[in-house]
């Protein structure tokens, strides 16, 4: 599984952030087994606007709201959730 669908179904099954909103270091806490040079730059290279992307098929789906603070696009999250049919 990749790091953003363990990351998603993170914040869906309530592991991790405040509804749609969350923080870098909890990101890095929560997946702690994995490195920190992947984990502690995935919220950033992830944002809609200002992420690199190593990939031109990948989808970037979240805003940076302030330093280390992340808003993750509800869309993702549907599209998540239909994926796990939990909607």
């Amino acid at each position: 599984m990749t790091l953003r669908i363990r990351f998603l179904d993170a914040v869906i099954d309530g592991h991790i952030g405040s509804g749609i909103i969350v923080t870098r270091q909890e990101l890095i806490q929560h997946f702690h087994k994995d490195n920190e040079l992947t984990t502690g730059c995935f919220l950033s290279n992830s944002e809609i606007r200002t992420g690199v992307s190593h990939s031109p098929t990948y989808n970037h789906f979240t805003m940076r709201i302030r330093e280390g603070v992340y808003r993750i696009h509800p869309q993702a999250l549907l599209d998540r959730m239909q994926e796990r049919d939990l909607l």
